[in-house]
């Protein structure tokens, strides 16, 4: 039986390491030491608390390395736009692997399901801090706030919509995509949660918010949104359907008033029970796994969509929940290995910077010490590593990335056969510390595994011990004795675990590191490439 009673005692380090690959980006020898000290309760709580962002002024301008073009007024643009827009993504990379929050992994939660356009300007990063600002909050005031999003506006046609002519592609998307999502089809016109002329209605109570310019701000959040132009707004009332209880909602009689006309809007969606299940079942699908068997829609889906609905879409108490439980750790039946631990393909993203962040590869000190190469940095690893891996800048549609939402494959979606080889070489890419594609192409994120084992291991000298260390902190589950042996072999390099100590203490007493170099990276790169580390 699925159960979301509180996990008792202690995590162990391969609880702490699942826990912390599954809620976060930075992922550390030291850290999963540190969680394995902790209860479920503790480590959750802990995980809840947001630190300042790493550069919260944004990116650096590249043109002149000393203006924040994005914080600090007047407002002034680097003259490339397009090398402006990276650099806003290499801003949110270095903020993804340097928080120790779950706050990173939520924006990305959110970030996928309210897919918007590329505009590779200051849209870009007042859309990525919308999220961040939201991340463990509101869900419901979320999507109000992106559906004023500047990015959202124009992805979506929503700046278009009015009176005259009212557009219904951002209306169509909110309900089918983003919030109660469609449901099975009934009838004609009949999504099961909503209807065709539901859409149309949700459409009018859009028409006249238009996008706005930078200086455009929000007062709550101080990030640039959109605008309600009355001129251009339905000012009739607008008749839902039976599926909303045949709510009218009032016009608006005013520019002020189109806000309360558009959150009775928000307030009839969101009343919805089927509205907290649609979000419950994606936060499950993202942070446990692929599979939601009848069993879990009873016992673990109905009743966190009852709370959510009940807190009114707060997402902490929902999410802490199902963190803390049993379930989510496998130990709600007789085998805790065969379903929930490992049991996700990674995506690119979890595979590329927890990879870096777990070995110690991030050398940039952060986004700004080295602005004029930092929007190079960031074109190459969208393009040239999650590119080519299957993860691209953005995502090719309004549905999003199939790896986390979309049945029946779910994660399985991010291998085929042209990604899988890619994947594979990402090992190889950072020990190089370069792309994926040539290694000409340098990133600042580069592995020195002599380094790495030095310092976050104890007695490396002796094999066996280092072996299990190394496999405890890097993937889900220890493995058979047949496969402990195939990379034990990988560091022996065909030495005996006697020669192995001797080249260690050879290496400490003479910092010649080339023998242990060499066979410290072929295990890495095996490692990396193994089916184990594939998955968390």
């Amino acid at each position: 039986m699925a159960s979301l009673t509180k996990r008792q005692g202690l995590l162990g380090k391969r609880l702490a390491a699942h826990l912390l690959k599954r809620a976060s980006y930075n992922i550390t020898p030291t850290r999963i030491a540190a969680f394995s000290t902790k209860t479920a309760d503790q480590a959750v709580d802990e995980l809840f608390i947001t630190p300042a962002l790493t550069e919260p002024k944004g990116p650096l301008n590249h043109e002149d390395g000393t203006t924040y073009w994005l914080t600090d007024g007047p407002y002034t643009p680097p003259s490339n736009g397009g090398t402006a827009g990276r650099s806003v993504l290499f801003w949110f990379y270095n903020e993804m692997m340097n928080d120790i929050s779950i706050r990173h992994k939520l924006t990305m939660f959110f970030k996928s399901i309210f897919i918007s356009a590329n505009d590779a300007d200051w849209r870009v990063f007042d859309n990525i801090r919308l999220f961040q600002h939201h991340a463990l909050g509101n869900i419901k005031e979320l999507s109000k706030q992106v559906s004023l999003d500047n990015r959202m506006l124009r992805y979506l046609n929503n700046n278009v919509n009015n009176k005259w002519n009212p557009n219904e592609n951002y209306a169509r998307e909110f309900l089918e995509l983003f919030t109660i999502l469609k449901g099975a089809q009934i009838g004609d016109g009949d999504y099961t949660n909503y209807t065709e002329a539901d859409i149309q209605q949700a459409a009018r109570v859009l028409t006249g918010f238009r996008d706005g310019v930078f200086t455009d701000k929000n007062p709550l959040t101080g990030l640039a949104t959109g605008y309600a132009d009355y001129s251009r707004h339905d000012t009739g009332n607008k008749q839902f359907s039976q599926t909303f209880n045949n709510k009218v909602i009032m016009g608006a009689t005013s520019e002020a008033d189109m806000d309360r006309e558009f959150q009775e809007f928000l307030d009839m969606i969101f009343d919805k029970v089927e509205t907290g299940r649609a979000f419950v079942r994606r936060l499950y699908l993202f942070f446990v796994s692929d599979n939601i068997s009848t069993e879990v829609e009873q016992d673990v889906i109905e009743p966190l969509a009852l709370q959510l609905w009940t807190d009114n879409y707060e997402i902490e108490g929902v999410l802490k929940k199902l963190l803390k439980s049993v379930h989510f750790y496998d130990e709600d039946d007789s085998d805790s290995t065969n379903e929930i631990i490992g049991g996700k393909i990674k995506s690119p993203l979890e595979l590329y910077f927890s990879t870096i962040t777990l070995f110690d590869a991030d050398n940039m000190n952060g986004v700004n010490s080295d602005p004029l190469n930092y929007s190079s940095y960031a074109g190459r690893v969208t393009s040239n590593v999650l590119g080519l891996m299957g993860f691209p800048e953005y995502a090719i549609s309004v549905e999003g990335y199939p790896g986390f939402f979309k049945s029946p494959s779910f994660s399985k979606s991010w291998v085929d056969t042209s990604t899988l080889p890619m994947r594979y070489k990402t090992g190889t890419a950072l020990l190089a510390g370069s792309t994926i594609q040539s290694i000409y192409q340098n990133l600042p994120f580069k592995v020195d595994m002599v380094q790495y084992v030095k310092d976050n291991f104890s007695s490396p000298e002796y094999a066996n011990l280092l072996i299990d260390q190394i496999l405890e902190v890097t993937i889900p589950e220890t493995p058979d004795n047949y496969r402990k042996n195939y990379f034990r072999e990988k560091l022996l390099g065909g030495l005996t675990v006697i020669n192995w100590m001797h080249e260690w203490q050879y290496y400490i007493a003479t910092n010649d590191d080339a023998a242990v170099r060499v066979v410290l990276e072929d295990l890495f790169e095996t490692l990396v490439g193994s089916p184990e580390f594939q998955t968390f």
